[in-house]
């Protein structure tokens, strides 16, 4: 008893108040009317007649007021148990559940301290729901930039390597179009002078803007390019009737035009935008754009200087011999300098015969390997003064000043036998043992007084000389 009380005193006040209530009711005044009955008709007085109706009133009395004690005790304990099963059902996750609050005791403070406790829960649920799925997104984001960066690493291999242009620009163009889903670009570059022509398209719409042709300084496009200007449309921007018209014709509502430059001079323009309403570019992707268009530029010049340093390049890489370039220059001097001396100049092709049969049975290492032999046999059998080169492919050429056509054909003869002496074994489909070659030979003037008209004429011969069963030459 003194353990239940002791218990009772921690109860708050309005809650305590009631339960003592509840016990009072329950316990002490039942028990003290069973007393008075007992001392005053029972014990005491045992002869005394009982009034039932007395009795009976005192009686009713004590089951109502045991009645009215258990009412007191479940609307206490009601609330309590209802409160229980409803924290039970939240701590399972369920966070739409609420108390109901029918009293302002204890009680319904706890429930009210409940319900707060479960709307903040619910709350913070609800904003790390909106954080879990604000950290995907980012995480999508840093995937995706990481896929582009690795992306720009790729393309700089590329570009160090020398790889051909139309290969880097796939690329770029593929690493671009996973900076935004359904994305479309154009990358346009100046091409025959002033012409700034579609080099490469993605998920464009209109077939018509794939082989676009502009102006270079004429219409939105054209500008861009001449004065190398930066732009971004999309859901900021304030659009005029040009720029409007612009991005109706690619059918975008939004565009980045990213120019494309060489020390300053446009050389051409990237495209970049997307038909989402409402839609803003990030700055980041705004700056990884303009590090592509870095990128394009560093690819085309150096495409631009490679072709100049082929141009400026004498010798043919894979033999050493003189290229088909210096081959027909030095041609054209010897000719202006026989005619300017009276004195002949003789010019022939060499060919090996059916070096496509070799080169399917052989491979391509030994195909390049028997050019690189049959190019230093000739080159070791001509006089200091005559040139050798390689024209293409499996194709030689020797420029023989001093020698009219008698000395060129039989000099031609002695490089045809020299190949053949040499053995190089063939085997497999090809119609002889050993690798033969060809030859057609040409003089000035007889035949021409230009380097176009003397090798025309060489190659006529030397198609003669492959109607004649080859491993001949033809003048």
């Amino acid at each position: 008893m003194a353990g239940f009380f002791k218990r009772l005193s921690l109860v708050p006040t309005g809650l305590r108040y009631k339960l003592t209530i509840a016990f009072v009711l329950m316990s002490i005044i039942p028990i003290a009317i069973g007393v008075y009955l007992a001392c005053n008709y029972i014990f005491w007085n045992p002869q005394y007649p009982w009034d039932v109706s007395d009795v009976s009133i005192l009686l009713g009395v004590t089951i109502v007021i045991a009645l009215l004690g258990f009412k007191i005790s479940k609307d206490i304990i009601s609330p309590i148990i209802d409160m229980a099963l409803k924290a039970k059902v939240i701590a399972n996750g369920d966070l739409s559940q609420r108390i109901d609050i029918k009293s302002e005791d204890e009680i319904g403070e706890l429930g009210s301290t409940l319900n707060v406790l479960t709307r903040r829960i619910r709350e913070n649920m609800d904003e790390l729901r909106s954080y879990g799925e604000r950290t995907k997104e980012i995480n999508v984001e840093i995937s995706k930039k990481v896929l582009v960066l690795s992306g720009l690493l790729q393309i700089g291999n590329l570009i160090s390597q020398g790889s051909p242009l139309d290969q880097i620009l796939d690329l770029i163009v593929e690493k671009i179009s996973q900076l935004e889903d359904e994305s479309a670009l154009s990358l346009l570059l100046v091409e025959d002078k002033d012409m700034l022509t579609t080099k490469i398209s993605y998920n464009l719409k209109k077939e018509e803007l794939k082989g676009l042709k502009l102006k270079v300084g004429t219409g939105f496009l054209g500008r861009s390019v001449s004065e190398g200007r930066l732009l971004v449309f999309d859901r900021r921007s304030k659009l005029t009737k040009e720029s409007g018209e612009f991005l109706d014709s690619f059918e975008l509502r939004n565009c980045v035009i990213a120019p494309v430059t060489i020390h300053g001079q446009g050389i051409g323009v990237l495209c970049f935008g997307n038909a989402v309403a409402d839609y803003e570019f990030k700055n980041d992707d705004v700056e990884l754009l303009k590090l592509f268009t870095r990128q394009i530029a560093i690819a085309v010049e150096n495409e631009m200087l490679t072709k100049k340093a082929k141009d400026l390049s004498i010798k043919d890489e894979l033999t050493g011999l003189y290229n088909e370039k210096y081959i027909t220059g030095r041609l054209d001097e010897e000719i202006k300098r026989a005619i300017l001396y009276q004195r002949p100049c003789s010019f022939a092709i060499l060919n090996i015969d059916d070096f496509t049969l070799f080169h399917q049975g052989k491979g391509e290492l030994v195909a390049e390997e028997t050019i690189k032999k049959i190019g230093k046999i000739i080159e070791a059998n001509v006089t200091e003064v005559d040139r050798v080169g390689r024209l293409s492919g499996d194709e030689f050429a020797v420029v023989m000043p001093e020698k009219n056509k008698k000395q060129a054909n039989a000099l031609a003869e002695v490089l045809r036998q020299r190949v053949e002496a040499f053995g190089i074994a063939a085997g497999g489909s090809y119609p002889r043992n050993v690798v033969t070659v060809s030859g057609g030979v040409s003089e000035n003037p007889l035949d021409g007084a230009t380097s176009d008209q003397l090798i025309k004429k060489a190659r006529a011969s030397l198609e003669g000389a492959k109607s004649r069963g080859k491993n001949v030459v033809v003048s």
